[in-house]
């Protein structure tokens, strides 16, 4: 996991808790415990999770009240904390919003104060990752930033000594669109690597408007395997087809190859499929015509 800040100051550090030199009259069997606390505190914080470390943290002090070094400790985890609490608020709301599928809900919070100051905070590594269990892995939610964009994201699922590993979600959403509707794209599924990777969902919505909701094989975060796709012209007429995607791009037949075919091909460029019709004007299928390059994938992964 990257860690963005670090909060003991004159040489301590988070990890020298369960090093620190237990005094006073504490008998063998609570300088045991309040060792084991201070481990506790130390895997809450590795988790950006400070509340849960400082619980940890005042239990070991229950054990050994005395001890001046450790006091020192937790009130510099006690500084820290606060002025990570903002932070971690946003975090825990992000969470709601994301397991309602609340994009609105999302877009304002990024939108806000608190949002923008995360940003800011994300920054300086590139993620903010809160694990509320702490440690590195386990179930957590990362806010992630990228310097050709502005366009932040959300991860919540699964972790792996901070990497995302296992089933997790993948969120943006933005109100920043030419007329102003919220536009959402939401890949759902299987994560390897820190990275997309097997079976997952992708929705995408603009407004009120679905532009894809459909499942798909993702390799490093490209979509790969053969689809169908079934539709329906504006005369009613029902098509359906096939294509093929590798490496996030559509894989087509000549344009030689649908001449021979009696294919008429589209003399615009097509990004999309495209209808086919034979010289007479009969629908005959729906196939994918090369222009130019079109990759699709999970965003920010292509």
């Amino acid at each position: 996991m990257k860690k963005n800040t670090k909060f003991l100051t004159a040489g301590l550090t988070v990890g020298m808790f369960a090093m620190i030199c237990l005094t006073g009259c504490a008998t063998e069997e609570q300088k045991e415990a309040a060792k084991q606390y201070q481990a506790e505190a130390d895997t809450y914080v590795e988790g950006n999770n400070y509340e849960k470390a400082q619980e940890a943290m005042e239990k070991a002090l229950e054990q050994t009240p005395k001890d001046k070094e450790l006091q020192a400790a937790a009130e510099e985890l006690n500084k820290k904390a606060e002025e990570m609490k903002p932070y971690n608020e946003t975090m825990e709301a992000a969470i709601k919003a994301i397991e309602a599928d609340d994009a609105k809900a999302l877009d304002e919070l990024q939108e806000s104060q608190a949002g923008r100051d995360l940003a800011e905070l994300a920054k300086e590594t590139g993620s903010y990752i809160y694990l509320p269990s702490g440690g590195t892995s386990g179930k957590g939610i990362g806010f992630y930033t990228f310097k050709d964009c502005e366009c932040d994201q959300w991860y919540y699922g699964d972790y792996d000594q901070g990497k995302r590993e296992g089933n997790g979600i993948w969120y943006y959403a933005s109100s920043h669109t030419e007329d102003g509707n919220l536009y959402k794209e939401v890949y759902n599924g299987q994560w390897s690597g820190d990275a997309p990777n097997g079976k997952g969902h992708q929705l995408i919505v603009l407004g009120d408007k679905v532009d894809t909701d459909q499942d798909f094989q993702v390799k490093n975060g490209l979509f790969e395997g053969s689809y169908e796709i079934k539709d329906k012209l504006e005369d009613g007429t029902e098509v359906s087809g096939k294509y093929e995607l590798k490496e996030g791009k559509y894989v087509t037949i000549s344009d030689e190859e649908l001449e021979k075919n009696n294919f008429v091909v589209p003399e615009e460029a097509h990004l999309a499929i495209a209808f086919l019709y034979n010289e007479a004007g009969e629908l005959k299928s729906c196939t994918m015509v090369y222009a130019e390059d079109a990759t699709k994938g999970v965003k920010h992964f292509y």
